[in-house]
C-alpha cells in the first residue's frame, strides 16, 4: 500500500526562481545529498526536462529510478515513477505560492510505495525523513 507525505517550507526567493533550480535537474547531486547522479534523458519543446533518470543513495544501497514530469505552468510541476528497482511508485509535486513578499511556499507531496515490505513506524521516518530533507536542500540551494 502506498503512502502519502507532504510537507512545506518558505524560500526567501519569487517562484521563477525556485521552479528553475527546480528544473536544473543534472545539478541535483551538486546540492542534493541523497543523489549520486541525475541526468534529463528526454525534454519539452519548451525546454524544461520531460523525463529524467536517477540515482539515490539509501538505506538499502543504490536505487536506479526514472520519473516522467509535468510542468503545470509556473507554480506546480508534477512527476510519476516510470521504473524502479526497488520502489513500486514514487509520484509527486511540488507546488509554489507567491506569498507577495519576495518569499514563495513550496509544498512538496510524495506518494510511495516500495516493493520490500518495511516496518511501518521504520518506513514512515524514512518518508517523512525524504520529503523533510528535499525541502531543506531545496531552500539552502535556492537562498544561495
Amino acid at each position: 500500500m502506498a503512502d502519502h507525505v507532504s510537507s512545506t517550507i518558505v524560500i526567501k526567493a519569487q517562484p521563477a526562481a525556485v521552479l528553475a533550480v527546480v528544473a536544473d535537474i543534472s545539478r541535483y547531486p551538486d546540492w542534493s545529498d541523497a543523489l549520486t547522479s541525475a541526468e534529463v534523458i528526454e525534454t519539452t519543446p519548451a525546454g524544461l526536462p520531460a523525463k529524467a533518470r536517477f540515482q539515490a543513495k539509501t538505506t538499502f544501497g543504490k536505487e536506479d529510478y526514472t520519473l516522467v514530469y509535468d510542468w503545470a505552468g509556473p507554480t506546480s510541476v508534477t512527476w510519476t515513477m516510470l521504473e524502479s528497482d526497488r520502489v513500486r511508485t514514487l509520484d509527486g509535486s511540488y507546488t509554489l505560492t507567491d506569498l507577495g513578499d519576495g518569499s514563495t511556499e513550496v509544498t512538496y507531496d510524495l506518494t510511495i510505495e516500495l516493493k520490500v515490505p518495511i516496518p511501518g513506524l521504520l518506513r514512515r521516518k524514512a518518508e517523512d525523513k525524504l520529503v523533510e530533507s528535499a525541502l531543506y536542500d531545496l531552500k539552502t540551494q535556492v537562498e544561495r
